[in-house]
This record gives structure tokens, sequence and C-alpha cells, in this order.
């Protein structure tokens, strides 16, 4: 029998039960649709950072009271004494001393619990503006001379109450009032996009805490080695603080510890969404079994006329993995209408680190995935079915 005969036999069987097909599917589709939009949103925040860090911040190193990335710090905050030291180190243009913390802002009988970063606001500046590139959206750069001032992160200003906050605007924290005086256009970093910006007098007022640092932004001279300058930056600070428990981070240790991050949690959840397309391949699996029961005397009757066990074996693993593939064509589909739904909602919530990431390798992986897996769902029925013996099946025992 020709290869077209077997796909034939194979896709006429599945139309005229359309029904029964598409129920068999439908764990295929819930499986592959949370495949694609969970592999397609992991990889799209991952490249999206990486690009980000890389590009903006080639020349910036990140410093943290913690080697506890991501997590809480667990060592002592950093000092002057700590700022000065690596001030002093060769190829340092300049360090950006903040404390970053979270506290409720209320505005107009609301609250909120948002980011609250407490710097001082030339440095801010400097830092978003000159070695960024960011601007105000509306307003003007916080200064030194502004007391109960602040600026705002875009998301805070559009997205957090039920009315947009403005120029002139009052925010309430801890019984204090903050007037805002310039708005930062979006950045994409829900840090930053959730933030009060305070000057360093007001906010160490707030946090009750007196040259405490728990960030570092350390930007290196233009044709300076930055890994060389991060290096001996540790060296000073293990002399300042008298430990080791801090870390010093360049662009690229930054983004490849942001990406062990995401790789870890994105094989987590694509394994949780692996579990409804297992329950997706056991049901192609009960299918063909039921199918083959039914046509044993199809199966008798090519067999009659000559069909080896090897074309009766074909017929139905091809039959199933058309149903995988079929469950992966709408899958796919799916999963890339959700995540990119996804990525328009988290876009103009201010949340636009959220991307899809879609290509072409993403797309035929998926679909070769899931035809492979209704093959292997429907080989062993098969192979039972291709070694029925014909005389049985044509008496409909």
């Amino acid at each position: 029998m020709r290869i077209t005969d077997v796909v034939s036999f194979a896709g006429r069987n599945i139309t005229q039960k359309k029904t029964q097909s598409f129920l068999t599917i439908i764990g295929v589709v819930i499986g592959i649709l949370a495949i694609v939009s969970l592999i397609s949103l992991g990889f799209g925040v991952q490249n999206y950072i990486t690009s980000e860090i890389t590009t903006i911040g080639a020349n910036v190193i990140s410093v943290l009271p913690s080697q506890n990335f991501g997590g809480p710090a667990v060592s002592k905050n950093f000092n002057d004494n700590d700022v000065s030291a690596v001030r002093n180190v060769r190829g340092v243009e300049e360090v950006v001393a903040a404390w970053f913390g979270s506290y409720e802002l209320e505005y107009r009988d609301q609250s909120h619990y948002g980011n609250v970063l407490v710097i001082e606001p030339s440095k801010f500046t400097q830092v978003y503006s000159k070695t960024w590139g960011y601007e105000p959206y509306k307003g003007r750069w916080i200064e030194d001379s502004d007391k109960y001032s602040c600026m705002i992160g875009y998301a805070l200003a559009t997205n957090s109450f039920d009315r947009e906050i403005d120029i002139g605007d009052k925010i309430t924290i801890n019984d204090k009032k903050y007037k805002v005086i310039g708005i930062l256009e979006e950045t994409g970093n829900p840090r930053t996009e959730d933030s009060v910006i305070l000057s360093k007098d007001v906010g160490e007022e707030l946090f009750e805490i007196n040259n405490e640092y728990n960030m570092l932004i350390v930007s290196v001279r233009s044709g300076e080695d930055v890994n060389l300058v991060s290096e001996e930056i540790k060296e000073e600070l293990e002399d300042s603080r008298g430990d080791e428990n801090f870390s010093v981070l360049t662009a690229e240790q930054l983004a490849e510890s942001i990406n062990s991050i995401f790789e870890v949690l994105t094989i987590f959840l694509v394994g949780v969404a692996g579990i409804s397309l297992l329950v997706g391949a056991v049901g192609i699996s009960n299918t063909m079994h039921m199918s083959i029961l039914e046509r044993r005397k199809d199966i008798g009757i090519l067999k009659a006329l000559g069909a080896e066990n090897t074309t009766i074996l074909s017929i139905f693993v091809v039959e199933a993995g058309f149903l995988g593939l079929f469950g992966g064509i709408v899958g796919t589909i799916l999963g890339i209408l959700i995540a990119k739904a996804i990525e328009y909602v988290a876009a103009i919530s201010g949340y636009g680190l959220i991307r899809a990431w879609i290509s072409w390798e993403l797309i035929v992986g998926v679909l070769v995935f899931s035809f492979v897996v209704g093959i292997l769902s429907g080989y062993f029925p098969a192979r039972s079915g291709a070694k029925l013996n014909p005389v049985d099946t044509l008496r409909g025992e």
C-alpha cells in the first residue's frame, strides 16, 4: 500500500468520527496552548530584560548587600564608607547610592502598595537621563532642593488609581503629603514604573535610616575594562565591610543571573503544562484502542486482501499522529493569541517588559512535538491491532 493510501485511510477515519476526534484533541490543545504561551512569555521577558541590560547598562555595575540575588539581604547594608571605597576605585566614574523599599501610597482616598526609591536627585537624573537616556513624560526631574516633592513612575501615574495622577497632585505616604513634580517616561521596568522617587533627606526620615543604602549603581568610565573594575570593587568592599556577603554584578553577569532564574521558572511551568498534554496523550491512546475494536472487520478485510502488519500499524499510527498534530495546530494558534493578549494587557498596564516571543523554531518545534506525542500515544494500540488474526476478525470474534 502506498504512503498516500495510508494517509488517505487515516484521514478518512478521523473525519468519519468528527465528534470523537474533536473530544480527543481537546486535551492536546490545552497542553500545547499552555506550553506555547508559557514558553513565549518566558523567553520574551528573558530576551527583553537581557537586551535592555546589555544595551543601556553595558558600562554599569550593580552592587547589592547580599549574595542571595533576588532574595532578601541577610547582611548589613552599605554605608558612606562603602560608597567612598567604591568611588575611589580606578575606572569608576560615579557611584549612585540608593535605598529601595515599599510603602503604602494614598491618593484621593485610595491606597496602593508601591515602591519608594530614596536617592540623591542629581544622581538619579544623571543615571536615568545621561546614562540610560530616559526623560520625564511630564513635568521635570526632581532636584536636590525639592523637599516634600517627588517624581513618580509612568504606571503609578496612569494605572494604579481610578484617576490618573498629574503634575501638581499630592501623594500621601505615612501621613505626609508629597507634591508630584515629574512623571518618568515608560521604562518597562516594574520597579521603576511603580515607584515614587524621593530625595535622600526625606526618604531617610520616612524609612528611619541614616546613611544606609541597599543598592549601589556604579558607572564605569568609557574605555575601562568593566570586569577588571568589578573585581577591584569587590576587593575594596571586602576591606571596607570586613565580609564577602555582597554581590557585584556587571551587566553581563546580571543578565546571566536573570536568565538562570527565568530558565528554571519556565521549565517548571512547562512541566506543569505538560501534565495537560499527558492527559491528551492518554485520550489519544484510548481513542485509538476503541477505534481498533470498532474496526476489527476492516482490519480483517485489509489483511485478507494482502495488507501486511506494518501497513495496518502505519494506518493507525498515522491516524494517532494526525490527532496530535491537529491538536498541536489549534493549541499553537490559541497559545500565540493568548500570549499576545497578555503582552497587550501588560503594556497598557505599564509592564512593558512582558513580551511574547514568537519564532518559527518555536512553532515548528511544537508541531513536530505534538505529532510525535500522537504517534507514541497510538503506537501500542496500533501494534495490538496489527497483530489481530484476520480469520478471527472476519468472524467477529
